[in-house]
């Protein structure tokens, strides 16, 4: 598919580039870079659109109904992470931008996973691997001399400016934490 194909079964199906990118969970930069020929249009894109444009037009209502109704509670953005144990502190930086979780901290850990929101309870199911750099100390006090990672799992809810965490770890007990919303992420 090129994207003249594209650009024609979103014009006959009657719905906008970001309806589209909303619809398959790719950001609206995404269909833009499809749509100037700036990137190949990925298989799964293709299949969705064809599928969609096939569709009698009762089912298609349907579908762009799901939209239409489609909870829009997820708030991407920045997040300021301040954690805590009982012998150290930290804080870091948590970018969510659809599906895709990363960020780093003040002492050069990165972060970088995923996560998907839960429409049921309305939060953020973020994992997460942290990579340590070497002689760099967790807030568990866990340190080796060698580049190393950990997976953590938590939840946040971002309809609210700021809130706490329990952050799950396989280094000890749960980590308590606080977030705070900083800003969404710019346009593309």
């Amino acid at each position: 598919m090129i994207e003249s194909d594209l650009r024609e079964i979103l014009s006959d199906v009657g719905i906008t580039q970001a309806d589209f990118a909303r619809l398959i969970g790719v950001t609206p930069r995404a269909v833009a870079l499809w749509m100037s020929g700036e990137r190949a249009i990925p298989g799964p894109a293709e299949s969705y659109a064809r599928l969609l444009q096939s569709l009698p037009a009762n089912l298609r209502q349907v579908e762009l109904a799901r939209l239409k109704n489609r909870r829009n509670d997820m708030r991407d953005g920045m997040y300021s992470v301040q954690f805590e144990s009982i012998s150290r502190a930290g804080q870091g930086i948590v970018i969510l931008d659809t599906g895709r979780a990363y960020g780093a901290d003040t002492v050069g850990c990165k972060f970088d996973g995923e996560y998907i929101f839960n429409e049921v309870t309305g939060l953020a199911d973020l994992d997460l691997k942290i990579t340590y750099p070497p002689n760099v100390a967790s807030v568990f006090g866990t340190q080796h001399p060698y580049e190393w990672s950990i997976e953590l799992k938590t939840s946040l809810n971002p309809r609210v400016d700021a809130g706490t965490l329990q952050i799950t770890t396989p280094l000890g007990p749960d980590l308590k934490a606080t977030y705070k919303f900083l800003r969404t992420l710019p346009e593309s």
